[in-house]
């Protein structure tokens, strides 16, 4: 049974740095205008840069989690150990 890797992102813009009052620029990542800034002082909305730390490490997670009761395909085919011989000592 395959389970659902969720990922929720939550980042605290509140300081200061993270608005520019009066100057808005295109977000880094949907291109429509904004105030605030990323920690690199990139603008950025903090849904969009939230969003894309979600998505980052959702793939890291899915390639580094492996469960191992459950052998990949792959794993059954390349493993098979040779059939015992029929034959007695």
């Amino acid at each position: 049974m395959a389970g659902e890797l969720l990922v929720r992102v939550h980042l605290d813009w509140t300081g200061p740095e993270h608005y520019e009052h009066g100057r808005s620029r295109p977000c880094r990542v949907c291109d429509t205008p904004t105030q605030m800034r990323d920690g690199r002082g990139e603008a950025c909305h903090q849904s969009c840069a939230e969003d894309e730390l979600a998505r980052e490490l959702l793939g890291t997670g899915r390639a580094r989690i492996a469960d191992e009761r459950v052998p990949a395909p792959a794993q059954l085919t390349n493993n098979r150990r040779p059939a015992p011989s029929g034959g007695t000592r």
